[in-house]
């Protein structure tokens, strides 16, 4: 449960990070870009050996790394274009869904239990999504006007399938003891796309990379790589996909919450405190199955 925790805690440690980039004028592309290698250095340290095999590409995760580390990069430029186009809150609704795909997934392909409570528990967590969520605005969220509804549909299908994913490349057998070495790679890989693509942004649009984006980066970097080592690590351990994702998820909701409110001054509304309730009955409902 400690490592859960942590886990939660670096999710949450991320949404403050970029809470702050809006307010310095970091970049998000180049600020991801340097995350990465923050990451892969990180990996480094732990392991006290190269953090990207020679072998890499006979690896039998290979396969799931590339596709992990091209929907980081993919994902994350579709989630920014989302929340400006889509709207901040139909974003964060529609995308958090991701939970009943990856949940889904894995009780219908790998069998895994649907009781009584943690059928409820991710109920709950559905509702606290929403809750917390739901903007003040009923215009904020008029689904039938919004021509952009695809944009966080689509950030919800990559996040998912990112769940799906590291709960695969478990299940399947495929890490052994390599699940560092996994996380590392992914995130090189990532990062060399990233690359490419800020490449092709800085010709045709002249972007420039800045000293907030470095360090902005810099401070990204160590929290974004235990967020997906510490939730492999969990899954290798015998955590179910169906109860660590939806956990994960309200777990972060709730904290985020409850920062916003310690360190932003943020209000806690009729809403957001029913949110909250509902997310604490979520984890201990999931919890408990």
């Amino acid at each position: 449960m400690g490592i859960l925790v942590i886990l939660i805690l670096c999710n949450v440690l991320l949404a403050i990070i970029f809470k702050y980039f809006d307010k310095y004028k970091v970049d998000n592309l180049h600020a991801i870009i340097v995350n990465y290698a923050i990451a892969v250095a990180v990996a480094g340290i732990v392991l006290q050996k190269s953090p990207v095999p020679s072998d890499l590409f006979s690896k039998p995760w290979f396969f799931y790394s590339l596709l992990l580390s091209l929907l980081f990069i993919i994902g994350f430029n579709i989630m920014a274009l989302s929340f400006q186009k889509a709207g901040v809150a139909i974003t964060a609704i529609v995308s958090k869904m991701s939970l009943i795909i990856s949940s889904g997934f894995a009780i219908a392909y790998y069998s895994e239990v649907l009781n009584l409570p943690k059928g409820i528990g991710i109920v709950a967590a559905i509702i606290a999504i929403i809750l917390v969520n739901l903007p003040s605005r009923s215009d904020e969220l008029n689904l039938t006007k919004n021509k952009y509804l695809w944009l966080p549909i689509v950030t919800m299908l990559m996040s998912g399938v990112i769940e799906i994913i590291l709960l695969m490349v478990e299940v399947e057998g495929k890490l052994g003891g390599d699940g560092i070495l996994f996380t590392s790679s992914s995130f090189a890989m990532a990062g060399v796309f990233g690359l490419l693509f800020a490449g092709f942004r800085m010709i045709t649009q002249g972007n420039r990379v800045t000293k907030q984006d470095v360090i902005g980066g810099i401070i990204l970097g160590v929290p974004n790589f235990f967020t997906i080592y510490l939730l492999v690590l969990l899954l290798t351990r015998g955590w179910d996909g169906s109860m660590l994702f939806p956990i994960n998820s309200v777990g972060m909701l709730a904290l985020t919450v409850i920062v916003s409110v310690l360190l932003f001054g943020e209000k806690v509304d009729l809403k957001k405190g029913l949110g909250l309730v509902f997310s604490i009955l979520a984890i201990v409902l999931i919890s408990s199955s």
